[in-house]
C-alpha cells in the first residue's frame, strides 16, 4: 500500500499527525506519531502489511475498510 493512501485514509476517519525528531543520532530521523483521540501509534518508515495492521489495530480501526484487495493477511 502507497504511504499517500494509507494516510489519506487514517485522516478521512479523524486521525492526527505529529512530526518528530529522534535525539538519539546527531542527524535527526524523522518520524511521524498518528493520534486518534487519546490512542496513538508511532508507524516505521516502511509500510509492509503487518505494520499496517499494527497501526490500524492500535488506534482500534476496522482492519476491513482499508483500501485495496478485499482479501487480507
Amino acid at each position: 500500500m502507497e504511504s499517500a493512501t494509507f494516510r489519506r485514509w487514517l485522516s478521512e476517519r479523524g486521525c492526527s499527525f505529529d512530526a518528530g525528531k529522534d535525539t538519539v543520532r546527531t542527524q535527526g530521523h524523522a518520524y511521524v506519531t498518528v493520534r486518534l483521540g487519546d490512542r496513538r501509534a508511532v508507524p516505521d518508515k516502511r509500510l509492509d502489511p503487518r505494520v499496517v495492521r499494527k497501526i490500524v489495530d492500535e488506534l482500534g480501526l476496522d482492519w476491513n475498510e482499508l483500501p485495496g484487495p478485499t482479501s487480507r493477511v
